[in-house]
């Protein structure tokens, strides 16, 4: 039967949509390297709108990759619409867009250390587990201890470059989402006057909080030894305990990336003893996480919602693997909070970030 030219150039469409997934390792392998080289700051700190590619391959960091190899890398990262190429008389010169932006060192908002973070071999390497991880039992091992011998925490601790790697991630997510918390939660904060942050780890989240609220009285509660050398932020007391013991008393108890790690077992053995540390009548536990849902009731075709749940879905896949925890959808956060834990009620913000708030009342 003959093959008519829409069904060819349809089939073509599908090729290159298979071969892109097929090689989506390639994005993650091109970030690293870009980044690793100074690719973006070099562009950014040229103080010029526009640079050439003789002008790139003299910079430091640059001097001993092969211009020609520099142009490849240079033309993929165009197609990931993170560099502009332009050609001006028949020379082309080079310029970030507004995404590679989020690329940049030294920048507030800035998704460096993640893509450092997930480019990493170590971590990498537990992504070749994914098809046994479909299969193993709910109380069998997560890829992470398959691979390593032990837990991603576990980890962690025994090797201390990827403890900074992933400090590092943590402390850029930190900074990514609590702005965003701090403006689009002003009402779910006010009549506060005490919170304690769980797994604050040196009390940054906190920060953010007390400069917006000075009122409120902000702890950081971790565990002995990460609070024991934290520098000490204006307004932000550090406690250390164990979370599963004992949480101090406050108003409102925040659980920033937390739930995400666990099962809901141990999700609800925690909201418990949060629901215990905050005022039966006016006490909030104030959760900051992913809703893979969260835009359900937007346009799917819409390319930023599109971008966004195929990120969070990584992100959900991510945690099985690593920790052998999950995302959570709207559905499933109700029955964590409230048929599980016990709350009377939650409600769920959007807040412009990845993840949104889940606020659940006594």
């Amino acid at each position: 039967m003959e093959i008519q030219l829409g069904d060819q150039e349809q089939e073509m469409k599908w090729q290159g949509q298979v071969w892109n997934h097929i090689c989506g390792s390639v994005d993650t392998a091109v970030l690293k390297c870009s980044i690793e080289l100074g690719i973006f700051d070099i562009i950014h700190n040229s103080g010029k709108p526009m640079i050439t590619l003789s002008e790139l391959s003299t910079s430091p960091s640059l001097v001993s990759v092969k211009t020609e190899n520099l142009y490849r890398l240079l033309r993929y990262l165009a197609h990931m619409n993170l560099i502009t190429i332009n050609s001006v008389e028949g020379n082309e010169t080079f310029s970030l867009t507004n995404i590679a932006k989020l690329l940049l060192r030294n920048q507030e908002k800035s998704l460096v250390d993640w893509a450092l973070g997930i480019g990493d071999e170590i971590l990498m390497a537990v992504w070749h587990e994914l098809s046994s991880s479909c299969s193993t039992p709910a109380d069998g091992p997560t890829a992470c201890q398959k691979v390593h011998s032990m837990g991603c925490y576990d980890l962690t601790e025994k090797n201390p470059k990827l403890n900074q790697v992933i400090n590092n991630a943590m402390a850029s997510d930190t900074r990514l989402v609590m702005p965003a918390f701090v403006q689009g939660c002003h009402e779910v904060l006010n009549g506060i006057s005490s919170l304690v942050d769980i797994g604050g780890g040196i009390g940054t989240a906190m920060s953010y909080v007390v400069k917006a609220f000075p009122h409120i009285k902000c702890t950081a509660f971790d565990l002995p030894h990460v609070v024991a050398t934290a520098p000490q932020y204006p307004g932000v007391d550090l406690v250390g305990g164990n979370m599963f013991e004992f949480i101090p008393p406050a108003d409102a108890v925040l659980l920033k990336f937390m739930l995400h790690n666990w099962e809901d077992e141990e999700c609800v053995k925690l909201l418990k003893r949060c629901k215990e540390a905050i005022p039966g009548d006016r006490g909030k536990v104030i959760i900051i996480e992913i809703v893979l849902d969260q835009d359900e009731d937007e346009n799917d075709d819409d390319d930023d919602n599109y971008e966004l749940i195929r990120a969070r879905l990584s992100l959900d896949l991510d945690m099985m693997l690593s920790s052998g925890g999950r995302e959570r959808t709207k559905d499933e956060w109700r029955v964590l909070l409230i048929e599980m834990a016990g709350f009377s009620r939650h409600e769920i913000i959007p807040i412009c970030a990845i993840q949104s708030v889940i606020v659940a009342y006594p």
